[in-house]
């Protein structure tokens, strides 16, 4: 048996050690290269982007200075300011990107604002000397664009606090005049849009795997040495099949986590985040570092009918095709999750609630043209306030919009509480609903023509439909009755605003319109009832339901009173204006009226 010497043996430990180290350092300094490469990339493509951004809004800003400065009533300085307000102020900017404006005299317009205190009447060189005493290292590059009047970006340090940002600057003139006109965004967010840290958690996975099996390796190498020639020949073999095993357990590794991370946060049928990442992202996100933020919740009707009746193959496919639909109109920032069977939710950050309302109709419209006649998708949206302490006080509104919402689709489970209450108010008075579902009607109507947001006319439609469900406690022989009513009768029916809020209140998807349906015979002097409130001590709402019923009772058929013409019913809301009703919803209700864009209001 020929034995390995003691020297031959510890130089074989030490080569064996080196290379394992080797390896190890190799596989790292590959990870690390990987991640430097995957960062640059990530920048190169947003620099590549914002520079066409601010190319695009420096014409649009050079062609309103222009235009502006052709008035008689522009100044230099003054005219300015207001016309890059008007373009930059309600940008969606934050604390991690913002829009500057600057001229050869000075500061104009930086952030949301017009310019902060800091800087207003600083000229361009003294406002690089200001950034430079904030600790701006690297600011030679962005120095070198305003200074050479250059196009291009540069990414450097403006403060300690924020880190490096990528700033990208365009050069135009204006009757002489020099503006620098750019857009700065943090590094950080840029890499965190790219979603840098996932690849970072993949690569580190990599290694880690790849530095296992090496030191697997190594330790089967150190093993065998103590054998001699005939048993290191067999350990040969052995040591191959280790090596066979120890790539397929990298693998391994590797798959495993990989599936252990998508089952943690994606859903497996659509491929959009799961509820439980959704809801452990909200407690992360920082409103002062996303602001604004809106939140949107939304909901397939009548998909369980579907899978009842063509199986859940077909109700997954359509769930997919709405996954689909949301990945295409989302953006980057935006975070789309399915947050239940049928629902889904998008965290929109940098996001105002008109910005939100934007993509969910959109959203709706491409929902509306799939395959699927009979489904419907309601939609509740809201923006984070300042006084919100958190994400999850947006989130509970815009479910409580949604709700609403859902309680006007007949597709809805909701909608069957509405659908119970008038079908126990006209075994009273059929009349009653007829009249209840003109109400609606009439007010959904009027309310897009006083520019509600489709919250407060779900709302608005719902109490005009409930308004007078409080007649299920009235004697059907009182509400029938073809006779004068007695004093004593009249007491009776002027108590069914209280009886209807007493009936809703205790209804959760209803309790929010109760105190429109009590206030809905209050007149707008105080002589109203049941309170006697008076002016906008009465719930909008409620002053609306009030002139759109007496206009429908007056023109339709009723046990009550003579039916009037459109011209006479209008008439009688004027000469009651400021009395029992709002005199300004008169005045729109009217032009309404008379220009015919209220269903059931033709005018000879």
């Amino acid at each position: 048996m020929i034995k390995m010497g003691k020297a031959n043996y510890k130089v074989r430990l030490f080569v064996i050690s080196l290379l394992t180290v080797g390896f190890i350092f190799v596989s790292w300094w590959y990870m690390l290269q990987e991640l430097n490469n995957y960062k640059d990339s990530i920048i190169k493509n947003y620099i590549s982007n914002q520079e066409s951004l601010v190319t695009e809004v420096a014409k649009k800003v050079k062609e309103s200075l222009l235009a502006a400065s052709a008035g008689p009533e522009y100044s230099q300085g003054q005219g300015e300011t207001s016309v890059v307000s008007d373009i930059l102020g309600n940008a969606g900017t934050s604390g991690s990107k913002y829009w500057f404006v600057y001229s050869s005299t000075g500061a104009i317009f930086e952030r949301n604002y017009d310019v902060t205190e800091n800087i207003k009447g600083k000229s361009t060189s003294e406002l690089i000397q200001y950034w430079k005493l904030q600790g701006g290292a690297g600011m030679d590059d962005f120095e070198n664009l305003l200074l050479r009047k250059q196009n291009g970006s540069s990414v450097f340090t403006k403060s300690a606090d924020y880190g490096e940002e990528i700033v990208s600057v365009k050069y135009f003139t204006v009757n002489n005049t020099g503006y620098f006109i750019g857009m700065s965004t943090q590094k950080q967010y840029v890499l965190f849009v790219g979603r840098v840290n996932e690849h970072i958690f993949y690569l580190y996975i990599f290694a880690g795997a790849v530095s296992l099996a090496l030191l697997v390796l190594a330790l089967a190498l150190c093993l065998t040495m103590h054998k001699g020639r005939k048993e290191y020949e067999r350990a040969k073999k052995i040591m191959a099949d280790n090596i066979f095993q120890n790539e397929e357990l990298a693998k391994k590794l590797a798959s495993k986590a990989e599936t252990a991370k998508n089952a943690s946060i994606y859903d497996n049928l659509t491929k959009l985040y799961n509820r439980k990442f959704f809801y452990n992202l909200l407690p992360r996100i920082n409103d002062e570092h996303f602001q604004p933020i809106s939140i949107v919740v939304l909901d397939i009707n009548g998909l369980d009918r579907l899978n009842r009746t063509a199986y859940y193959r077909t109700g997954d496919e359509l769930l997919e095709k709405v996954s689909g639909i949301l990945q295409r109109l989302c953006i980057d920032t935006d975070i789309a999750a399915r947050t239940g069977s049928s629902e889904f939710s998008i965290l929109m950050t940098s996001a105002s609630i008109s910005d939100a309302y934007g993509v969910t109709e959109n959203i709706r419209r491409q929902f509306t043209s799939l395959a699927h006649t009979g489904l419907t998708m309601s939609i509740g949206a809201a923006q984070m306030h300042q006084d919100d302490s958190n994400v999850f006080h947006a989130l509970d509104r815009a479910r409580k919009n949604l709700t609403l919402e859902k309680l006007n689709d007949k597709n809805s489970s909701n909608y069957r509480v509405i659908a119970i209450l008038m079908e126990m108010l006209g075994a009273y008075s059929p009349e009653a609903v007829a009249h209840c579902n003109r109400v609606r009607e009439k007010a959904a109507e009027f309310g897009r023509s006083l520019g509600l947001s489709n919250p407060e006319i779900s709302r608005l439609s719902i109490a005009a439909q409930l308004h007078d469900v409080g007649k299920i406690g009235i004697s059907d022989n009182i509400l029938n009755k073809k006779e004068i009513l007695t004093t004593h009768e009249k007491d009776f029916v002027r108590r069914h605003p209280m009886i209807g809020y007493e009936i809703v209140r205790l209804i959760p998807p209803l309790d929010e319109v109760a105190a429109d349906i009590l206030q809905h015979h209050e007149y707008y002097d105080g002589t109203g009832y049941p309170a006697g409130l008076k002016g906008e001590e009465i719930s909008l709402y409620a002053r609306i339901i009030n002139v759109i019923d007496s206009y429908d009772a007056m023109t339709n058929k009723s046990v009550y009173a003579k039916t009037k013409t459109p011209e006479e019913a209008i008439y009688e809301l004027e000469k009651k204006s400021s009395a029992q009703f709002d005199p300004h919803i008169v005045s729109i209700f009217v032009r309404e009226i008379q220009n015919n864009l209220i269903a059931g209001s033709d005018i000879a």
